[in-house]
This record gives C-alpha cells, sequence and structure tokens, in this order.
C-alpha cells in the first residue's frame, strides 16, 4: 500500500486578462493586484488617489495558467485529488480543457478528483476568475435588493462569500482582491487522514466557580487531564477492520516525556484515550508559560500510509455568564484562574491578503500585540478565517484568540443556497482549527443584532412581510444553526450569536438593549463617533468592552509613501483620500482642540494626533480595569490593532508596523499589575490592578505638583494586592489645592509603583492633569539624552534621557531608521532620568549605513514643548 502523496503545483503562473491585452508572470499563491503591481503594469493603488483608477482590475476576468507534468507512480494512486486552498472568489477550472467544476466561496477548499483526466506531461491547468463586484450587482439585480456593508463600500458583498472589508470599509479603500491559494495534488489509495479533534476533560482540587475570595485563586489545582483523540478518516466504506490498519499515537510533552498508544482501525469515526498526569499547561503568556504538546498520528499497514501532526495545548477555556447583582457576567476562565482579557481588534494584516503573509506581518504584529502585554485578539466578522498560520503565531506565544464568523454590519440573505454554503463554510472551518489551544470563543457576526433597524435602513427595506422573512432567516442562521455546528462539531468552546449582543434575537422575550452595560459584550462609540469627551467612558460600565475607539493618523514616515510633502495638511485630497470615516480628520482635530494648542507643522500635528488617541484609550481601559472586581468588567479589545494599507485609523500599528503612542501607552495600562488615578476637582483615588494569579508585594508612591515643579502634596503606599483584583489604596482631598480653577489647571500627578520582590524596581511610572494640556503652563524642559550600544545586545541601544524640569509626553523618533523602543511618549518629572532601550533597527534607506554614530546623529527627543514651541 503507498503512502498519501501530495505534489504542489505553487509556483509562477501565468496570467492574463480576458481580452489578452496583459500577459505576465503571476506567483501561486498571489494575487492578481500583487501580479499588476510587481510587473509594473499598474502603479501602487495605495499611494495618493491611485485607488480610484483600479475598478477595471477589479471589473474583469482574469485567467491563470500553468503546465505540470505528473511522475508515473504516483498516477499509480486509486485516488488523485486537486486540491485549491481557496480561490477568491467566483471561477470556473479546467484541467487539459475539461471543466472540472466552478468555484463561489472564498472561504471553501475546493477538491476535484482527477486521476482519469492527468497525464504523465505538460498536463494544463486553467482558473477564470470573474470580477466579484460584477457577481454582486448581478445579485442585487436578481433578488432585487441592494444589499451593501455600509456607504464605504461597493454594493452587493453580502451576497457573496467574500472578505467583506474588500469592497471598503470606513479605513480600508474599495479595491476587492481577487487571488489564488495554495495548489496541490494528493494521491492516495483506500483510506486516509482526513481530520483530527481533541477533547480534554480536566479534574480540578476545587471547583473554580465556587471560589469567592481571590487568595484562594492561586491554590486550584489540575489532579488529572483526559485526552480524547477522535480520529475521522476518508474512505470509501464505513468498516474498515478488514484492511488491517493500525493507528499510533504519539504525544510528545514540552520536556521530552512522551505518551503512545496504538489500536486497530476499525471505522471511519473512532477514538483513542490518554490520561495526562501533572500535564503542562498552555497559558496566556502573562499568566505562564504558552506549553505546548506535539501530537502524531500515523496510519500504518507494513509501512506508514499517513501521517497527521499538530501542536496542542493542554487547556480548559471557557466563557462564564453567570447571573450577579448587575445583570450576567462575560468572562474567560482559563485553567481556572478568572482572566481580565486585555487586546484590540484584528483586521486583514494587507488588503492583499497573501502578500502580508508573504512579507512576514503575521509573525511581526503579532509578536507586536504580545509586546504591548495584550492576551487576546478579537477577529473581527468583516474579514476572514485566518490562516493556519495566524493561530499557530498564538499558541506559540500564548494569546487568545476570539474569532468572528466573517459577516459583519449587513443584512444577509435569505435563500436556501446561501444558508447551504455558510454551512458547508462552517463546518470545514470549525474543523480546521478547533485544535488550537488559542482559540477562545466563536462568535457569529460583528454588530448585525445591534445595529438591525439601520441596517435595514440602509438597504431601502421596509416591507415589513421581507423583514420578518429576514429575521427569521438571521435567527436561523447565527442562533440556531451556527451554535448547533458548535456543539457539534467543538462541543467544548463556547458560542456567541453576535458582537455586541446581550441575548440574541430569539431568546428576548422582549426587548432587550444588544449593547447593555449590564449583560453580554458591549461596543462603546459615544467617544468618537458620538463627538463625547474622554470622561464618558467612565459613565459606562460594561461586563466586557470588546470594541470601542479613537482615531489617529500613522506616522510621518508612513505618510511620506503614500503623500507628497505639498499635500502634508489635514484636509488635502491626498489625505481625504487616506480618510475613509465620514468627516474623520474634522473629528481628530476638533479633539485635539478640546486638549492641546495646535501647532502648525503638519509633522507636529500628526503627533500630536496620536497622543490625543493614546490618552483616549488610556483613560476608557484605566476604568474599565478598575472595575474587574466581582467580575463586573472583564475585558478591554480596543479598535483596532492593525491597518491593512496606510491611513488615517483606529489602529495602534500602522501598516508599516510603525508603533503609535497607542501602542506604547497599550504597553503600559495592559501590564498586568498596574497602577492607575482616578481624579477630580475634589478628591484623588489611587488604584492598583493584579491581573496573575498570585498576590503581589508592592510599593506606590504619589506627589502632586504645580507647573513649576513644586511639590504640593505626596504620599506612599506599602501594600499586598490579591490575585485576579483591584485594590483602591486610598482616596485624597485635594480640595484645597484645587479651590481656584486657575491653579487646578496647573497642578500634575506624577505617580510609579514599585515591586517589592525585584529589589523594589520601578515598573510603573505615570501621570494625571487635573485639566487639558492646553491650560498647563509648559516651559523648557531641559532634555538631554547620552546614548552607548548595549553590551551582549545586537542592534541595541541604551538611551539614558535626564529632564530637568516637567517634560510632558517625551518621544523618541529618527528620520533614519525604524525601531521600537522600550518605553515612548511618557512624561517626566523634574530632575528624573530614565534608561530607555531601543532595538529592532531598520534604515529607511538601504544606503543607510548602520553605524553607531548614525544612530546616534539620527535620533531626535522632544517633549509637548518642542511640539508648541514657534
Amino acid at each position: 500500500m503507498k503512502k498519501v502523496e501530495k505534489i504542489t503545483l505553487n509556483g509562477i503562473w501565468k496570467l492574463q486578462n480576458e481580452e489578452k491585452s496583459i500577459n505576465i508572470d503571476a506567483e501561486v499563491p498571489g494575487s492578481v493586484f500583487e501580479a499588476l503591481i510587481e510587473n509594473m503594469v499598474t502603479e501602487d493603488p495605495f499611494y495618493g488617489e491611485n485607488e480610484h483608477k483600479m475598478s477595471w482590475v477589479y471589473n474583469s476576468n482574469w485567467i491563470y495558467q500553468t503546465q505540470f507534468d505528473v511522475n508515473p507512480d504516483f498516477l499509480e494512486h486509486s485516488k488523485i485529488i486537486l486540491r485549491f486552498q481557496g480561490i477568491d472568489t467566483f471561477s470556473e477550472v479546467y484541467l487539459n480543457d475539461e471543466l472540472l467544476g466552478t468555484t463561489d466561496n472564498m472561504f471553501l477548499t475546493y477538491d476535484f478528483e482527477v486521476k482519469s483526466k492527468l497525464k504523465t506531461v505538460s498536463n494544463r491547468l486553467k482558473i477564470i476568475i470573474e470580477s466579484p463586484t460584477i457577481k454582486a450587482l448581478e445579485d442585487i439585480k436578481k433578488h432585487g435588493i441592494k444589499l451593501t456593508t455600509g456607504m464605504e463600500a461597493l454594493p452587493g458583498v453580502p451576497y457573496i462569500r467574500k472578505a467583506q472589508y474588500s469592497f471598503g470599509w470606513d479605513w480600508g479603500p474599495q479595491l476587492p482582491d481577487i487571488s489564488i491559494y495554495p495548489i496541490e495534488l494528493i494521491g492516495y489509495d483506500s483510506v486516509k487522514i482526513n481530520s483530527i479533534y481533541t477533547v480534554q476533560t480536566f479534574k480540578y482540587n476545587k471547583d473554580p466557580l465556587k471560589i469567592t475570595n481571590p487568595e484562594e485563586i492561586s491554590t486550584i489545582k489540575v489532579n488529572s487531564v483526559n485526552l480524547r483523540v477522535n480520529f475521522e478518516f476518508d474512505a470509501d466504506k464505513d468498516d474498515l477492520e478488514d484492511l488491517t490498519y493500525s493507528i499510533k499515537i504519539n504525544l510528545t510533552a514540552p520536556d521530552g516525556n512522551k505518551i503512545s498508544k496504538n489500536t486497530m482501525l476499525k471505522s471511519k469515526n473512532q477514538y483513542i484515550e490518554l490520561n495526562i498526569d501533572n500535564p503542562h499547561f498552555w497559558w496566556t503568556h502573562d499568566l505562564g508559560e504558552p506549553n505546548l504538546y506535539e501530537l502524531s498520528v500515523s496510519l500504518e499497514k507494513d509501512n506508514i500510509i499517513d501521517t497527521f501532526t499538530q501542536k496542542i495545548g493542554i487547556r480548559d477555556i471557557r466563557l462564564i455568564r453567570n447571573s450577579d447583582k448587575w445583570g450576567e457576567t462575560f468572562y474567560f476562565l482559563l485553567n481556572g484562574v478568572p482572566i481580565f482579557a486585555k487586546g484590540a481588534n484584528w483586521i486583514p494584516i494587507d488588503n492583499f491578503i497573501l502578500r502580508g503573509k508573504k512579507l512576514g506581518l503575521y509573525e511581526k504584529t503579532l509578536n507586536q500585540a504580545k509586546r504591548a502585554n495584550m492576551n487576546i485578539i478579537r477577529i473581527w466578522g468583516g474579514g476572514i478565517y485566518e490562516s493556519d498560520l495566524f493561530y499557530e503565531i498564538c499558541d506559540n506565544i500564548g494569546l487568545l484568540v476570539w474569532q468572528d464568523f466573517p459577516f459583519a454590519c449587513a443584512i444577509y440573505p435569505k435563500y436556501q443556497k446561501f444558508s447551504e454554503e455558510v454551512k458547508k463554510e462552517l463546518i470545514e472551518n470549525i474543523k480546521r482549527l478547533r485544535n488550537h489551544p488559542s482559540l477562545a470563543l466563536w462568535c457569529g457576526n460583528n454588530e448585525i443584532e445591534y445595529l438591525w433597524k439601520l441596517l435595514l435602513a440602509i438597504s431601502k427595506i421596509d416591507d415589513s412581510d421581507t423583514i420578518q422573512e429576514l429575521k427569521s432567516s438571521y435567527v436561523n442562521m447565527f442562533e440556531k444553526s451556527f451554535p448547533d455546528l458548535i456543539a457539534k462539531y467543538d462541543s467544548t468552546r463556547s458560542y456567541w450569536p453576535s458582537s455586541p449582543s446581550s441575548v440574541g434575537f430569539s431568546s428576548q422575550k422582549k426587548y432587550m438593549d444588544p449593547n447593555s452595560p449590564d449583560k453580554g459584550d458591549s461596543h462603546f462609540w459615544n467617544v468618537w463617533h458620538g463627538g463625547a469627551p474622554f470622561s464618558e467612558y467612565r459613565k459606562f460600565n460594561s461586563r466586557f468592552m470588546s470594541e470601542y475607539g479613537f482615531e489617529s493618523f500613522p506616522s510621518i514616515k508612513t505618510i511620506r509613501t503614500f503623500c507628497p510633502p505639498e499635500q502634508f495638511d489635514f484636509f488635502s485630497p491626498i489625505m481625504k483620500n487616506h480618510q475613509k470615516n465620514s468627516a474623520g480628520n474634522k473629528k481628530i482635530m476638533r479633539y485635539m482642540r478640546r486638549r492641546f494648542t495646535i501647532p502648525k507643522k503638519f509633522e507636529q500635528q500628526v503627533i500630536l494626533s496620536q497622543i490625543t488617541q493614546a490618552e483616549a484609550i488610556e483613560y476608557g481601559v484605566e476604568h474599565w480595569r478598575r472595575n474587574r472586581n466581582d467580575f463586573h468588567c472583564m475585558g478591554s479589545l480596543y479598535w483596532q490593532l492593525n491597518d491593512c494599507w496606510p491611513v488615517a485609523s483606529w489602529s495602534s500599528i500602522d501598516y508599516f508596523s510603525r508603533w503609535k503612542a497607542l501602542h506604547y501607552y497599550a504597553k503600559r495600562f495592559y501590564q498586568p499589575l498596574f497602577p492607575s488615578v482616578k481624579e477630580d476637582i475634589q478628591n484623588v483615588e489611587f488604584w492598583i490592578t493584579n491581573d496573575l494569579a498570585i498576590p503581589k508585594e508592592v510599593n506606590f508612591e504619589w506627589k502632586i505638583l504645580d507647573s513649576e515643579g513644586k511639590i504640593l502634596k505626596k504620599g506612599f503606599y506599602e501594600t499586598k494586592i490579591s490575585p485576579c483584583f483591584s485594590l483602591k489604596c486610598e482616596t485624597i482631598d485635594v480640595s484645597d489645592i484645587n479651590q481656584e480653577k486657575e491653579k487646578m489647571q496647573q497642578n500634575i500627578i506624577f505617580y510609579k509603583l514599585r515591586d517589592k520582590l525585584k529589589g523594589n524596581e520601578i515598573i510603573y511610572h505615570g501621570f494625571r492633569l487635573f485639566d487639558s494640556p492646553k491650560h498647563f503652563k509648559i516651559s523648557d524642559p531641559g532634555l538631554s539624552f547620552a546614548c552607548e550600544r548595549a553590551s551582549n545586545e545586537i542592534n541595541t541601544f541604551n538611551f539614558i534621557i535626564k529632564s530637568k524640569g516637567i517634560a510632558l509626553y517625551v518621544f523618541i523618533d529618527s528620520d533614519k531608521f525604524d525601531f521600537i523602543a522600550s518605553d515612548n511618549f511618557f512624561s517626566m518629572e523634574p530632575n528624573e532620568s530614565r534608561i530607555i532601550i531601543l532595538n529592532e533597527f531598520n534604515p529607511l534607506d538601504s544606503n543607510t549605513e548602520f553605524t553607531d554614530q548614525n544612530i546616534k546623529d539620527s535620533i531626535r527627543i522632544g517633549s509637548l514643548y518642542d511640539l508648541l514651541k514657534k
């Protein structure tokens, strides 16, 4: 019996338009846009206003072609499948001029039986991909309803199973991609492994849900874990015992210890159980090590016929929804520990998705999320089921994943064919992703329940019968079919019908706000879309903040890649084109004016936009983290982590992986041990939040200064803080120093947290003004710095920064290099010094020499004083 064999058909293909006026080389996997750019057929769609010259690309049909030979031995397999791991989206597939079939869903794998159609030499494979936008318009005409995802989008995308963002969003261009994912031939005989599914059962020493004292959290132990490995085989018959195949399983622990077990193959579906003593648990990186076991399965008869290998984590993850005094809890329990989810929302890594993977952006961006102390990423519903690589990285670095199914901000078709396609899509992707320890939750969609009435209005649906049919279709899909499929194919993982949601349509006896602060998860957009001040965050006591955000501009270095200097203005045509949210640049400026005096130079305005964004999000995060006690609020996922093109947006990392001020702030406000202040004119509360599963002994120091550096008040707290707890250290009266508004506006709080077990090392610096920074008297802080190469570290430098006076929003930048700093956009009190570590240097120009002197000469350090000085 021959071993299962695979032959890749990836490589350089030929790409033509239907008229054959274009005939170029194109990489597969890859996209039409990628090939056109690389062959200089089109200009960069991201530059200037080029986006609007590209409609001919996505309104055209495209033909991919290749030739390949097949070894005669391979043709001896009794079955040969041609597998497409994805085609985006509508295509006809021909092999040797014979139509194999069609595709119409980018989220599905397509298999075609081709044994009888293959030759040993000169096989011709042709894929004709049709225009997605034309298909969408055909569906609008056919069904009579103009379904859309919003005014920023090309019409019709809800009709087609394609990444919804690709037709345009309020942060993304109208550049629908046309692409082909990896392709391979698979040869096998009577049987092959189709899928593996692991189910874990934990036995605790105590019920984690019955713990009321946070001190007990550190005493939770797991006595044993039962691992059930379920197998699904592809075969022509159900009874396989007469084949006399054996199944061998090896489970290798992180320390190298191995558990092995064998059994005979009997049927297409069977299982093996293993007991794991003293397991190495998978944790999020902030709570421990994301330990991974290697699961290896082989199907054998005299020799190995087929193999399956995957890394798995031993972990127990649950979404806890229990009734309480506010309504209902909403939090994740990981191995018995209630975790405060700290993270951001993820959009596709590049508007041309496959290019982002080739550029290594998955590894870079996810590691930067970890570096900012995030422990969870929400894959937003307007995007895709991500590549296996995404989840593997999250498994390896200890990030949880909230997975929206790819439906967002739209009314979806009610006809049967659409529902059947969606069902196939879910089954395949649930089975593909269910073994990843990082995967914490399946969620039905983004904002459809919440925006239901608005979405009907946008698509001009007002007939009551049609509305009722669409609502019934929604309930059948997201509240019946989806949870049923999860229960069948991934029974240990939780499902949530929509984000935000409090209960779902079908469970409502009377109307309940989908965005209720008392139950479920919340999206909060009064700040930004509603124009409300930052203080509104403190008035919204959500159970789990899964989306909220604030815009800023990307780095000036990023702006230079798409905008010439003569258009360096918030309201120039190019800058407006790279802002997809309606009146977004006006909002950025309006919020900036509330807090700051606006500098004249564009470059300085850009930096100030980032500081404004960072402070907005910090204000909300502080509030929600203080509210973690009794599980009142247990999550903060801001919108958004990344960009898919260079744009003004809500991201904390721009398209070229440059950290905005927000990402540096996130590194501070998401650290597990976190101090904060809650200030008003009368009082200041001092808080410490501990998200770790162990108690911590800390020292909290604070002082209140006036703008000239005079100390008005100061204090010190030595305390032990319980695991998974927020502690209010003290409330102090400041009415005596804030009686007069003019004096109050000149007062500033500086505070720091020290870890006693680390030799009183400072682990956090913070500050807070009592009013907007524009009212604070700013003088030259006398910043200076020295630079030295760090010993034993490659391309790492220590910068010692000193300040003579109060320095607000100290920033470090370079006009020749990109780098990541250990801290940035921070404030310093008088006569303070900080050591900031800079690493991951990359020259902007490949001709720039990487020398110590070039590094030192290119670095500039400034503060708010430098941004505003004339």
